[in-house]
This record gives C-alpha cells, sequence and structure tokens, in this order.
C-alpha cells in the first residue's frame, strides 16, 4: 500500500480545522497504516517517548520531584518507565498502590492523594506501609485517630479562586478553603498526626500559568501563618495538569513552567520539598489510537463511517475529559462532510459529528493521536466488544 503521508497531514482531518496533531508523526503515521498484521482496533505505546515526556518537565521544573499519579493510565510500561527515571508516585486506591509497589518502590515514598477516603482503603495503605495522605476536611482528621501517634503524616489540599479554569476543574469537588487549613492543622496534631505540607491542584489540561503562580502565593502565605503557629511545613505538592497538544498547540512545556518555577524559587524557602503529581503530560502524547471502518452509510448529505472503537471504549476521554484527539487519516478521496461513530448499538454513540474528511470505505484505517490519558482507564466494554489491547513499541 502507499501511503501519502503529506496527504494525512494536509486532509488532516483535525476536529474544528486545526493543525496540530497531538504528536502524530510521519513516521508514526506510516507505522499504523502499515501495521496490517494488527487487528484493529488497538493502541500503540511509545515507549520512548514516556521518557522524554519525564525528562522534558524534570528540566522545566528541575527543583521539583515528580510523582506520576496513576489514575490517568496504569500500564505496566509507563509505571516502570518512571520508575526507572527516578520517579516517584501518587496514588489514591488500593489496586493503583499494589501495581506499584510491584517496582519495588519503597512504600513510604508514595504519597496517597486522595482527600477522602474509605476507613478499608485508609487501613489498607497504612497496613502496606504507606505514610503520607492528603486530607482537606475534619471528618478525615476524625479517621487519623485510628492510627498510633505520629504513624501518619498529612498534607492539608487548599483551594483558590481563579479567573481562568482548567479544561477539567478538580477544584470544584476537593480542596479547603484558605481560611480552613490553619484549623486543620491544629485538628491533626490533636488527632496525633503530623501536619507535613499542603498542596493544591489548579486542573487537569490548565493552560494557564498563572494559576500555578497564583497558588503558589497563597501556599506561601499559608506557610507563613503555620510558622507563626508553629507548625512546620516540610513539602508542598504542587498538583499535575500541565498541557500537552491535542487539536490545538499549547506552549512548550519549559515556556509554560518558566513562571511556575520563578515563583516557586521566589516564595518557597529553599528547604521545603516540592513535588508535582503529572499524569497526562506523562501518559496522553505516547499513546495512539488506530481504528478501523467497519461500515458506511450517507444520511442527509453527510457520511457516517461506523468504527470498531467509540465513546464506550477509547473515547470516553471525550465524554470525561473533555478532550477532542487529533484525527488522520490516508484517504484520498474527495473531501466531505463526514460523522465518526462508534460500534455500539446505543445512538449516543457518536464522537466528531460534521468534521471534514475525506472519503474512505470500509476497511480503511484512522488514527487518533494523544489517547493515552484516561481513555483506556474510563471505557468499558458495553455491548461485550472487544476493547483495544496495547502494543508497545520502541
Amino acid at each position: 500500500m502507499t501511503l501519502n503521508v503529506t496527504s494525512a497531514f494536509d486532509r488532516g482531518s483535525q476536529a474544528g480545522g486545526q493543525t496540530a496533531l497531538g504528536g502524530l508523526t510521519p513516521e508514526k503515521i506510516r507505522y499504523h497504516f502499515e501495521r496490517t498484521d494488527l487487528e484493529t482496533p488497538f493502541l500503540t505505546l511509545n515507549r520512548s517517548e514516556i521518557g522524554r515526556q519525564y525528562d522534558l518537565l524534570k528540566a522545566a521544573l528541575p527543583r521539583v520531584d515528580i510523582h506520576y499519579t496513576v489514575k490517568p493510565n496504569i500500564h505496566d510500561v509507563i509505571i516502570s518507565e518512571v520508575f526507572n527515571r527516578g520517579g516517584n508516585y501518587d496514588v489514591c486506591s488500593a489496586g493503583e498502590i499494589e501495581t506499584v509497589l510491584k517496582t519495588g518502590i519503597n512504600p513510604a515514598a508514595l504519597i496517597h492523594s486522595h482527600p477522602v477516603k474509605s476507613i478499608p482503603e485508609f487501613d489498607y495503605a497504612v497496613s502496606r506501609g504507606l505514610q503520607t495522605f492528603v486530607i482537606d476536611n475534619p471528618e478525615e482528621v476524625k479517621k487519623l485517630t485510628r492510627y498510633p501517634k505520629g504513624r501518619v503524616k498529612v498534607i492539608i489540599r487548599f483551594r483558590i479562586e481563579t479567573e481562568s479554569v482548567a479544561v477539567v476543574n478538580l477544584q470544584y469537588k476537593y480542596g479547603c478553603s484558605v481560611d480552613e487549613v490553619l484549623p486543620l492543622a491544629r485538628a491533626i496534631k490533636e488527632a496525633g498526626q503530623e501536619y507535613h505540607g499542603l498542596c493544591f491542584h489548579v486542573g487537569s489540561q490548565c493552560l494557564y500559568s498563572d494559576n500555578y503562580v497564583k497558588a503558589t502565593k497563597a501556599a506561601a502565605g499559608l506557610i507563613r501563618a503555620l510558622d507563626e503557629a508553629g507548625f512546620k511545613t516540610q513539602v508542598l505538592d504542587i498538583g499535575g495538569g500541565f498541557p500537552i497538544e491535542y487539536t490545538e498547540p499549547v506552549p512548550a512545556i519549559g515556556d509554560f513552567c518558566a513562571p511556575i518555577r520563578r515563583a516557586l524559587d521566589e516564595h518557597i524557602s529553599q528547604d521545603i520539598r516540592i513535588i508535582s503529581e503529572p499524569g497526562r503530560f506523562i501518559a496522553g502524547g505516547p499513546v495512539t489510537l488506530c481504528a478501523g471502518v467497519v461500515g458506511k452509510a450517507v444520511r442527509d448529505g453527510r457520511v457516517w463511517y461506523y468504527l470498531d472503537d467509540g465513546l464506550y471504549s477509547t473515547f470516553s476521554g471525550m465524554l470525561f475529559d473533555h478532550c477532542n484527539y487529533p484525527v488522520v487519516t490516508n484517504g484520498t478521496g474527495t473531501d466531505r462532510l463526514s460523522v465518526l461513530a462508534g460500534p455500539t448499538c446505543d445512538s449516543f454513540d457518536v464522537m466528531y459529528d460534521g468534521i471534514i474528511l475525506p472519503e474512505m470505505n470500509v476497511g480503511d484505517r484512522i488514527l487518533f493521536g494523544a489517547t493515552g490519558a484516561y481513555c483506556s482507564v474510563s471505557g468499558s466494554n458495553f455491548n461485550a466488544l472487544r476493547r483495544p489491547e496495547y502494543h508497545v513499541i520502541d
């Protein structure tokens, strides 16, 4: 089969007519169209890109220790590559704890960042050797009395008001107000445990460095107030949310993080350890979905293509993570107003309605870039359809 990669880029098929391709290089495009031995739908995971993303973020924030947040993608290769780079993990459940402990990491080095935990989950994490936990309300503090005094190190998660919100607002559900931090620190002490530090999370796929800067300045003020009250802050967790390219360009991570780095150096003492919890930035770009066209129809002047993956599987990220994934075909037909729909019997299962695509045929393939974050973990096997398998390359 002769591939016209230039045609794939030009006809591109990006939703909304954008030109960014979310990491879909000509080499990656060619690979997926040529691997006819792999049955669609399938996902490829580029091992080298995981390390590259890790290194880029580390260079952009050299003072910050990376704790990969496991929830966007729990694939063993991602877990192992982070470990091999000297990274750590942010976990939120017993299942995530067990996955990362397979690397041999010291459980005491992990951070359990879920602000609200069931008592069985809390007990399990403590029994497995975790020491550092996040809370954001007095009811969670009550649970601390179950454990021996000094057994638990507690990080308080707070929230701030921002003029701009991230694509996924993670301050809506969690985070106490700034005024509640000091009372919580006192309650932690009364419960016999250690106030250890502060954390915030300005949201996932956050496009605004200023949000991190504002939160850092708020943290600095809280640290001063806590110092005056006799509480030593040892850790500041600045969360994750660093943006990656989907159908629109985003700033280079070094440029994006430059004001964050300056704010940390100006406002946070050098004796305070700073960590971050990237998820999407590590896991999103290295994964590509290759789906096949299993059906075709013309309705109301639009060409409907039915794919072997849809909203109930990999494209669940469009619902829960509010993402538009870049689309690439190798079609050479006439551009047509098109619809991309999933394979289930549910009419809700439509991903792209009104996208311009070169006309394709049943059996053709379509690529979707940057499908590594949240897509696999939030999907299901509705209609008992086969989920795409991962193929690890390089």
